[in-house]
Formats: C-alpha cells, sequence, structure tokens
C-alpha cells in the first residue's frame, strides 16, 4: 500500500526543489502544484498528497540545456527514439533525477507522471493526466487555448452530476490539450513525439472521446 506524503512531508519538498528551478519556473511548478490538487480533489481524492509531489518535482531538470540532458539521458540509461524532440527531453532526465535525488517520493505513479507530463503515452492513468493537464492549464499560462480550455473544463465539471459525467469531462480535455500540443508543434514544423500521436490515439479509441 503506498503511503500518501503528509503536508508536512510536501512543505518540505517545496523547499527542496526550490534549488533545481529558475524564479520563473518555480513559481510554474506552485501553480501546477495547486492545479494538481485541485482536480485531484474532484477526480482523486485520497491522491493529492502524490499529486503535489509529482507536480512540484515535473520540471526539476527544464532549466539545462541539450548536451545536459543528454547527459542526462547517458547517467541514467535513458533510450531515445529517433527523431528526439529537445522539448520533452526534461520529462524524462526529470523522472530520473527525481529518483535519485527525490528517491522517498518515488513511487512508479509519482515518476510516470513526471516522464509523461510533456508526451502523454498510450493508456495513461488518471493520475498522470492529471499531472498531464495540470501543467497545461494552470493559472500562468496566458495562451488564449489554455484559458479557454480551463475555464470550459471547469464549467463542464461544475455542471456534472455523477463520477461517470466528471471523468469524461475530463478525458475530453485531456484530448483537447493533446490536440492543441499537436497543432502547435505542427505549425511550428517541430517533430512530434510519437508518445502524443499514442496518447490521442488512446483518448479517442478507448476512452470513448469523440
Amino acid at each position: 500500500m503506498i503511503t500518501e506524503p503528509t503536508r508536512a512531508d510536501i512543505d518540505a519538498l517545496r523547499n527542496a526543489v526550490k534549488p533545481y528551478y529558475t524564479e520563473k519556473r518555480y513559481a510554474h511548478a506552485l501553480s501546477v502544484e495547486e492545479e494538481a490538487a485541485r482536480l485531484g480533489e474532484i477526480l482523486l481524492p485520497h491522491r493529492t498528497g502524490a499529486l503535489r509531489a509529482a507536480a512540484l518535482l515535473h520540471d526539476i531538470t527544464k532549466k539545462y540545456d541539450f548536451q545536459k540532458q543528454l547527459q542526462y539521458c547517458a547517467d541514467f540509461g535513458i533510450i531515445l527514439k529517433e527523431p528526439v524532440s529537445p522539448e520533452v527531453l526534461h520529462a524524462k532526465t526529470g523522472a530520473g533525477a527525481a529518483e535519485r535525488d527525490f528517491p522517498e517520493f518515488a513511487h512508479e505513479d509519482v515518476i510516470n507522471a513526471i516522464r509523461y507530463h510533456t508526451t502523454g503515452r498510450w493508456g495513461m492513468t488518471v493520475f498522470e493526466a492529471v499531472i498531464f493537464l495540470s501543467d497545461y492549464i494552470e493559472p500562468s499560462r496566458t495562451h488564449e487555448k489554455c484559458i479557454a480550455l480551463r475555464n470550459e473544463l471547469y464549467g463542464k465539471l461544475r455542471c456534472a452530476d455523477t463520477a461517470a459525467e466528471r471523468e469524461k469531462a475530463f478525458d475530453r480535455a485531456v484530448l483537447c490539450a493533446l490536440d492543441n500540443t499537436i497543432s502547435y508543434l505542427m505549425h511550428k514544423k517541430a517533430v512530434i513525439d510519437i508518445e502524443t500521436v499514442e496518447a490521442r490515439n488512446y483518448y479517442l479509441s478507448q476512452r470513448n472521446c469523440i
């Protein structure tokens, strides 16, 4: 049985991760933490402590450049698939760094949530999806699509009468975030990680988000 982090554990972690972040990125991590806890209270009320931990840890290697990311991949035994998308490496290396530096929080669900918070994946769990979506819609995100999705999601959650309706609203929001991410990368003519495509297909074919 997984022991949930206590409030004291999270307070300590909040201080411990600060050196891993720039000031701006630390503010983002705190905002993702609050968003994950907010969604967690609705979808996974028994896991809000672990969600907070995953959110605080999700970008701990984000500040490093491409060469440092590649070195971390080598250090952690991360095998990269070609073509490599530089934008997603910090999720993979962040998972490795979290396991190494914060083993007391390194439960499988927390590590997977960090690893897939930028790409998603086929078979993504609700826990992983909460971190993925919280990273996309947290309040400091000012892009109009992020704001619109956040407002739409919470509007639908407020109107939902059952757990199934809340889950459906959440799943559709995750799919929308994946669609927006793919559209953005296509516009940039950037590499799209295959796991993002697989995540979208999963939500369409397995989560009935049509």
